[in-house]
């Protein structure tokens, strides 16, 4: 099989903005809409898809990456692209074997993976203050644990009626729960969900519920057209205004200017 290797901080397509220390590069890149060679990278490296879709086609697989997901490409693996959509902005992530060896880990041992960046809020920070101020705040702790797959998971087990809670609130982020509806629902007393729900997620009910929300709305900005205000409604805000407030309080960006700059 034909395959080339590109070097540090080479890809494919065109480089628009770069950000490099002695271990971490940074680039945002866009692609027309091509199909490329097998290739390989010689350094492990994240890579965020902004806007377009493109497929990812390795030696016994093809996906079709959507916006808003993360690819770990680990160093030298093989792999070609068929860019669909007549432009396609990615946000790419490398790190060199030092970064590595820093935090002890073997790079060998992780696999290639694909994750939803809602799910990852320090990442989009990051990504934020890169497209938009030009800086950036590495969080290497926790790009560390997005790698690694070290992410920090509770799962309600002993209590049943706390599983059917978190059901609720994940299958239904388009509905404004009250602690009263809820407790009528789980058949728990509303004090006593609240204070076990606490000590268990270490969040409020209502806190985890604004923390879906975003996650929704924020995926709907990388996936969707429609306006700032639908969004809003299907989320479960109570307008768009307050979901600007919220959004902007999470991320220091209005939605508007969000997805202005995945363009």
């Amino acid at each position: 099989m034909n395959e080339y290797l590109l070097y540090e901080g080479q890809y494919l397509g065109q480089t628009m903005e770069s950000y490099e220390t002695d271990m971490i590069s940074i680039k945002s890149t866009l692609h027309e809409k091509s199909e490329s060679k097998f290739h390989a990278h010689r350094n492990s490296y994240l890579s965020i898809l902004l806007s377009g879709l493109y497929s990812e086609v390795t030696l016994d697989s093809q996906k079709v990456i959507s916006p808003c997901h993360i690819l770990y490409r680990p160093a030298h693996y093989k792999h070609k692209n068929q860019f669909i959509t007549d432009k396609t902005k990615c946000f790419n992530i490398e790190f060199s074997p030092e970064w590595f060896d820093k935090h002890d880990i073997n790079s060998k041992k992780i696999k290639p993976q694909i994750k939803d960046a809602q799910n990852y809020p320090f990442l989009l920070r990051l990504l934020i203050d890169f497209l938009k101020h030009r800086k950036i705040d590495f969080f290497e702790e926790l790009l560390m644990q997005l790698i690694t797959g070290e992410e920090k998971m509770t799962s309600p087990t002993r209590k049943p009626w706390l599983g059917k809670l978190v059901r609720i609130l994940d299958n239904e982020i388009e509905k404004n729960h009250s602690l009263r509806t809820l407790s009528e629902r789980v058949f728990v007393h509303p004090n006593y969900m609240s204070r076990v729900f606490k000590e268990h997620f270490d969040v409020t009910i209502g806190q985890y519920q604004m923390d879906k929300k975003i996650k929704s709305a924020t995926k709907k900005l990388f996936i969707e057209k429609n306006s700032i205000a639908q969004i809003a409604l299907d989320c479960g805000f109570f307008d768009e205004s307050h979901f600007i407030k919220v959004f902007k309080a999470y991320n220091r960006i209005t939605p508007h200017q969000f997805r202005m700059l995945l363009k």
